[in-house]
């Protein structure tokens, strides 16, 4: 081999090993096994924090109908009418995009006579994580005849109600409504709340009128306080010729 093929050759492996050493390679692979180490760690370090961080408990709290007070009865439907036959639909917005309806009582209608209350009943009960929110809306009707497929159609149906502007609430209310407010049948007005978690703290936020409907009593921005009494609110209820009074209340339960 000729002394120029012998340089050729040396120069063909010079820029592989050029600035390279053997304890430089050992400080490289060193230096990255140590940064293999660290990343490793950090990981293990935040999985098992983010494992170990407390979950928030959810709130509970009761709904409950304190009392339906009959003020004036309803325009008689005929001339041995001297009682009403109340009935409540009750249409849930929330937590999130769950929605839910009630029909109180459950079958059948109630009996009430003129300056005569119905005491407290329960309503529903509410779970409540940090930063959910449930709107509420509570019908009163009237009528002798019980048509409860409709009448349970009618509290689901509403629920499109709750989430339409409050400008358009009692209009799309009414449409829902239509089945079971036909003649000898009484729609007394219907008002909605708002329960809210913030941020561990539970409020009532507010008592609206959508239809036919005066509130007395409002407890908008009060804080319910887990072992406090109850808070409350009223709302009159003048359709169909009568006046009811309805106080709606709320505790928190844990």
């Amino acid at each position: 081999m000729s002394l120029e093929r012998c340089r050729h050759s040396t120069d063909l492996r010079a820029p592989i090993t050029r600035g390279l050493t053997i304890d430089n390679l050992n400080i490289q692979i060193t230096m990255s096994m140590k940064n293999v180490m660290l990343s490793g760690a950090l990981g293990s370090l935040l999985l098992f924090s983010t494992a170990s961080a407390p979950q928030a408990s959810p709130a509970a709290v009761h709904l409950t109908i304190a009392t339906l007070h009959a003020a004036a009865l309803t325009t008689p439907t005929g001339s041995g009418d001297s009682e009403d036959a109340p009935y409540l639909l009750v249409s849930m917005l929330g937590p999130g995009v769950e929605t839910s309806s009630l029909h109180l009582p459950a079958t059948g209608h109630l009996s009430i006579h003129l300056d005569e209350a119905i005491g407290a009943s329960p309503l529903t009960d509410l779970s409540l994580q940090p930063g959910d929110s449930v709107r509420l809306m509570v019908s009163v009707l009237e009528g002798k005849q019980v048509r409860l497929s409709d009448e349970t159609r009618a509290a689901a149906n509403s629920i499109k109600a709750l989430g339409r502007p409050s400008a358009d609430r009692a209009s799309a209310l009414a449409t829902a409504l239509t089945p079971v407010t036909q003649p000898d049948a009484h729609w007394l007005g219907s008002a909605a709340l708002l329960v809210t978690n913030e941020n561990g703290a539970i409020y009532w936020r507010g008592l609206d009128c959508i239809a036919t409907c005066k509130v007395l009593n409002q407890p908008a921005g009060t804080a319910l306080e887990s072992g406090a009494k109850p808070v409350a609110g009223v709302v009159e209820l003048t359709g169909g010729g009568g006046t009811y009074h309805l106080q709606l209340q709320s505790q928190r339960a844990s």
